[in-house]
């Protein structure tokens, strides 16, 4: 058996293993999912969509600058930034679900309507050999 300050394992008394804890992670990227979805393009700032995104999500300005910046130091985010940023991203997955299934939809759509164009010719139609 070894002695705790000799071996390097064994955590000291009282010290976090992890210093970020796994919430504050988790909403730093959610917020950076919905500062992504939020984001125009060229012209525009991650610092402006992150506002935009968090507005849409129900957080205050403030707060989400606070975990844009101090996600890797917070022991554990607000409880209630971290519920409305969940919150926003599955209603994001569930945009997205639904969107991928219309466009699934239209493309089965598309195929079943040129499968007539895709049947094979009758004989003597549109061969070569016909023509000679």
């Amino acid at each position: 058996m070894c002695v705790p300050r000799r071996c390097k394992s064994v955590p000291k008394q009282g010290v976090s293993v992890m210093s970020t804890s796994i919430a504050a992670k988790e909403a730093f990227d959610l917020l950076n999912a919905a500062t992504t979805k939020e984001w125009r393009g060229w012209g525009d700032t991650r610092t402006a969509a992150r506002d935009r995104a968090a507005k849409k999500a129900g957080v205050t300005p403030a707060q989400a600058e606070r975990l844009w910046k101090n996600w890797q130091t917070m022991k554990h985010p607000n409880g209630d930034v971290y519920r409305s940023l969940r919150n926003t991203y599955g209603h994001l997955c569930a945009w997205i679900e639904n969107a991928a299934d219309s466009v699934e939809a239209k493309r089965l759509a598309i195929e079943e309507s040129h499968e007539v164009d895709q049947s094979p010719s009758p004989p003597g139609e549109g061969s070569v050999a016909a023509r000679d």
